[in-house]
């Protein structure tokens, strides 16, 4: 893996992770870093785990997009729901 391959990895990890945080309303700890740990973890969920490709043509550093915005915001979902509502930030505006 070379060092370009591992920054486009992180970047699809990010956008897919801050979408998926923007799709359920949740966030995870850690701001950037933990979106592209939402991003990364649910990339590898759809695909590797339970083989769901969504669009297989859009894919970026041979991630879909589309499967780890999906992953990411299920991960992020269920990581809200056992940690609590009080733990994750929330996009909400009061």
């Amino acid at each position: 893996m070379t060092l370009m391959h591992l920054l486009v990895l992180l970047l699809v990890g990010a956008i897919a992770g801050l979408i998926g945080e923007r799709l359920v309303s949740r966030g995870m700890p850690g701001g950037l870093i933990g979106a592209i740990v939402a991003g990364l973890v649910g990339a590898w969920l759809m695909v590797d785990v339970l083989h769901l490709v969504i669009a297989p043509e859009l894919s970026l550093a041979g991630i879909p997009i589309l499967s780890a915005i999906l992953g990411a915001a299920i991960v992020v979902l269920l990581f809200s729901l056992v940690a609590g509502a009080g733990f994750a930030r929330s996009w909400s505006r009061r």
